[in-house]
């Protein structure tokens, strides 16, 4: 059954125009134009979180001299906490600084003996049995500038005798254990294939 619309007055061409129109503006907009609203709306959401992730990265970029200048600081501190808390025994060193210990003051160094590492939970500690004759002021002095040192060192298991050879102008033995210590340095687990 066609409708013949030339027969017709003009309005109900252009009724049938507006209602034919709507229909294919509805059928496109349900089964076309949805579609494509719902890509556009996730592209809209791509582009915001991107244009978000550029300005972290803006922000980053300008945050960016002063990270590394608080890189550089700290790599200041650990070398300075290095020195206190060494990550090697470095015994020669310690030889050389008792050494020096007891010439700037008036000893004989009779012993230094380091003895076996003593594992801790982030640290090894290191005694090294000391022995010394001289006076109580030079014992005083060599303490003291055993705690200037940059290295942690503690003394303990302090003895001290009168010494009986005193005809060297020593009037004290002292024996003593100094500890120091070594950071363990953690080190990457090597990685299993599977």
């Amino acid at each position: 059954m066609a409708i013949d619309l030339n027969s017709k007055p003009w309005y109900v061409a252009a009724i049938v125009g507006v209602v034919l129109g709507i229909a294919m503006f509805v059928v496109m907009n349900i089964y076309i134009f949805k579609d494509i609203g719902i890509q556009i709306e996730r592209l809209e959401t791509s582009i915001d979180e991107l244009e978000r992730e550029i300005e972290k990265g803006r922000a980053a970029k300008a945050d960016l001299p002063r990270l590394e200048e608080d890189i550089r600081n700290y790599e200041i501190e650990l070398d300075r906490l290095r020195k206190i808390l060494p990550t090697k025994r470095e015994t020669d060193n310690l030889i050389k600084r008792a050494k020096q210990l007891t010439e700037r003051g008036r000893f004989r160094l009779t012993r230094f003996t380091p003895g076996g590492f003593e594992d801790r939970d982030f640290f090894i500690e290191w005694p090294i049995r000391v022995g010394l004759d001289g006076t109580y002021h030079e014992l005083g002095l060599f303490f003291d500038r055993l705690s200037r040192m940059p290295r942690i060192i503690n003394v303990t298991e302090l003895t001290i005798n009168p010494n009986k050879k005193s005809d060297s102008g020593f009037t004290i033995h002292a024996e003593f254990v100094q500890r120091t210590y070594i950071y363990k340095e953690e080190t990457p687990e090597p990685e299993t294939e599977e």
